[in-house]
């Protein structure tokens, strides 16, 4: 099995009631636990809106952002096995963000070897 990460991309539904926002919630807890019972799901944790941008050499730029405004926003990520991107983007599909016209990154996780210490 490899590791990818899921990047949630695009704007939260903000439009929902309350009943059709608990309603989405649960797809998303459906849709963990579907995956954890698959021993698929690794880890994954929504973001808050917000934060900061470092740029520029040594970090030197420190602006506020990215905003909830903007189309391209990561929401949250996961992390899941599978065993091969074709799996990965198979799962992605059933994130429930998607009908909200969002996107979901899909990516492989490269393997780095540490080094034993001398």
């Amino acid at each position: 099995m490899e590791k990818f990460m899921f990047i949630f991309e695009g704007v939260q539904p903000g439009n929902l009631s309350p009943e059709h926002m608990q309603e989405h919630m649960g797809k998303w807890m459906a849709w963990i636990g579907k995956l954890k019972a698959a021993n698929k799901y690794l880890a994954g944790e929504p973001l808050l809106p917000g934060g900061k941008l470092v740029s520029g050499p040594n970090g030197k730029t420190v602006t506020d952002g990215p905003y909830t405004e903007g189309k391209e926003v990561v929401g949250g990520f996961f992390i899941i096995n599978a065993k091969d991107i074709d799996e990965a983007v198979e799962l992605s599909k059933e994130c429930p963000d998607l009908g909200h016209g969002s996107k979901v990154q899909v990516r492989q996780v490269m393997k780095i070897e540490v080094g034993q210490p001398a």
